[in-house]
């Protein structure tokens, strides 16, 4: 198999410094990660969608800065690159519209040139904005 899901391969979900992603966690974390992606994917009209980073090892995630207790290091989250047509901020709030009571999605992030998403287990959505991103809903 090529991948958890028809549009997200094995390789988008490895970390950038090649490590793959963990096979204990592709029945479960990948399956919903595979899920999110492809209803969002569904959203912007089937076009494709650019991963630039999934999982990441502790020690390549703080290479890059990341946050101390990312779902990124628990292969639960994914950084996506706005599709052709679309600015951070209307890619962002397609997918905030899609992370309605029962979605699985469950941590949305807008950066400059990417919208984090991820499927922490929680109850509730948790939302941010990187620092020097407007506060616009």
């Amino acid at each position: 198999m090529v991948g958890p899901s028809p549009h997200l391969s094995w390789r988008e979900l490895r970390c950038g410094s090649g490590v793959e992603y963990p096979v204990e966690w592709r029945r479960d974390r990948a399956v919903a990660l595979a899920w999110v992606f492809e209803s969002i994917r569904v959203a912007c009209g089937h076009v494709p969608i650019v991963v630039t980073s999934g999982y990441r090892t502790s020690q390549h995630n703080a290479a890059v800065a990341g946050a101390r207790q990312s779902q990124h290091i628990e292969g639960r989250a994914l950084d996506l690159q706005p599709p052709v047509g679309l600015t951070t901020e209307e890619f962002y709030r397609l997918i905030r519209g899609l992370a309605t009571e029962g979605s699985a999605i469950k941590g949305i992030g807008v950066y400059r040139g990417h919208v984090h998403i991820d499927v922490r287990p929680s109850a509730r959505l948790v939302v941010w904005r990187a620092r020097g991103m407007d506060h616009r809903t």
